[in-house]
């Protein structure tokens, strides 16, 4: 099974998917295609190149989104009470924030440095809750596609 993802461009047309660099925040709008599945489309992306502390984090997305948004950050992050960041404490994280009422699913690809992307698993995203996706290796980009709502 192959997947189209596109470039980023903000306010784009509505897509099946997106592949993001790391380092990034991204506003994605979900547009209905039918009474379960969407297509996205970027409403804002911009670099983001803090490293996220993980107890400490509230302040990355808003704490209200529309209905129809997904916030996101693809960046580094630390979890710990050591606050010196060194390398075998950074993760790559992906956060998500979702304003939609329903549970959404979606499908995630990733792309390891010199390598093609692969499928990953993640986690269903839940209206105003705050999810957590991270991996304990390199990845330098990231792409997310086939939104639903859940069963």
């Amino acid at each position: 099974m192959g997947v189209n993802l596109y470039g980023q461009v903000t306010d784009s047309n509505p897509q099946p998917g997106f592949a993001f660099p790391l380092g990034t925040k991204v506003t994605l709008q979900l547009v209905p295609i039918d009474s379960e599945n969407y297509n996205c489309r970027i409403i804002k992306f911009e670099p983001y190149h803090e490293t996220i502390d993980l107890d400490n984090d509230d302040f990355l997305l808003p704490d209200s989104i529309e209905n129809d948004i997904i916030e996101l950050v693809f960046g580094y992050a630390f979890h710990g009470k050591d606050k010196k960041i060194t390398g075998n404490k950074l993760k790559v994280l992906l956060e998500l924030k979702s304003g939609l009422t329903s549970k959404i699913e979606y499908n995630a690809d990733i792309q390891v440095p010199d390598k093609e992307f692969e499928s990953t698993t993640v986690i269903p995203l839940y209206h105003m809750t705050k999810t957590r996706e991270n991996w304990p290796y390199q990845i330098d980009r990231i792409g997310l596609h086939s939104f639903r709502k859940s069963r």
